[in-house]
């Protein structure tokens, strides 16, 4: 596939601002009630992402022990049912992000890992995985060798009649475009707002992506600070645009995210084992959890209910990784938002 740089020419003309005034953290004044609706029976697994089928199933993406998507039917019902919907055996055992590019076509990020966040070089690619009744097809879009390690994945809405990505590189630090119809790829943004600073402990700087309002919002884990940065409506980065802190959490991590009908941005950090909330402000606070509290032990991603009957609810996935470096099975946990204001 072509791969070209074209785009990065104005990347260093970006400069850092913020897009509110910060403000300090709120208070943790609501603790929203949460329950675990699925977990599975072994340790060792780690789910890694979600997202949501227009009729309400979540499609599930597997990190470890292998290269899993499976869907939780009817999440808000009584008694969820699992089902496994695909397994990938050409050497990827382990999936990253997932997003949806149509009305329940989504693509997955797969590649092989020596272990969790330890990519092996060359071995990334992007599936599509389409659902259509009880059937479900699977196809390879590109191999991705370029990918340093290939991690957050979100849709570009209304692209014209194809359907466009952008995938954030957590170790190169970097923005990616591609048209998942054509297969061509290209690097498109390449920022210091993207990097994990240098001899941090953490070398993991891009993560979790979402397109909103016509900006492309990114985390970056190592500092945990959510940035964002204008595109056009093809997914380009407007040129001379700037990059805007979004906010800082008062976290050591900060994985995916998504957005509310609000305007409100709904937070994993994962190994701090809370949701946080962000408000269109920048005023941020925690909602679900704590650095001691196993509720969302591990949160890695959050996703919205798309149905009558959980609207009011955040899907939350776990790693399975827990405070004290204990571990349970990796898990499905809702939020109710409803008393939330």
């Amino acid at each position: 596939m072509k791969f070209t740089n074209s785009l990065l020419a104005f990347a260093s003309s970006l400069s850092l601002t913020s897009a509110t005034p910060l403000l300090s953290p709120r208070a943790a004044n609501q603790s929203l009630p949460a329950k675990t609706i699925f977990q599975f029976n072994e340790t060792g697994t780690w789910f890694e992402n979600l997202s949501v089928r227009p009729n309400g199933d979540l499609v599930l993406t597997t990190l470890t022990p292998s290269a899993q998507v499976w869907t939780l039917k009817a999440p808000y019902s009584a008694n969820p049912q699992i089902g496994l919907v695909h397994t990938f055996q050409d050497g990827k055992p382990g999936l990253v992000g997932i997003a949806e590019t149509k009305p329940d076509v989504f693509v997955v990020i797969a590649a092989e890992f020596a272990g969790a966040g330890n990519a092996v070089p060359g071995t990334f690619a992007i599936y599509e995985i389409a659902f259509k009744g009880n059937d479900v097809t699977t196809r390879k879009v590109i191999d991705f060798p370029e990918a340093k390690l290939a991690n957050g994945v979100a849709t570009v809405p209304r692209c014209g009649n194809t359907s466009v990505v952008l995938i954030g590189d957590s170790f190169a630090g970097s923005l990616w475009r591609l048209d998942t119809g054509t297969g061509k790829y290209e690097s498109v943004l390449a920022v210091a707002e993207m990097t994990a600073p240098a001899g941090g402990a953490l070398p993991i700087g891009i993560n979790g992506l979402k397109v909103h309002a016509g900006f492309v919002y990114w985390g970056n884990s190592a500092t945990a600070t959510i940035y964002r940065a204008r595109i056009d409506k093809k997914g380009y980065p407007v040129a001379n645009a700037t990059v805007e802190v979004v906010a800082a959490l008062n976290s050591n991590f900060v994985d995916d995210f998504a957005f509310d009908a609000q305007g409100m941005l709904w937070a994993a950090t994962n190994g701090d084992n809370k949701v946080d909330i962000i408000r269109p402000d920048g005023a941020f606070e925690t909602v679900v959890g704590g650095a001691t509290l196993d509720t969302v032990g591990g949160d890695s991603a959050v996703a919205f209910g798309r149905t009558s009957a959980d609207r009011n609810t955040v899907y939350v996935s776990t790693s399975g990784v827990l405070p004290g470096n204990r571990t349970e099975p990796a898990k499905i946990v809702a939020i109710n938002r409803a008393g939330f204001r």
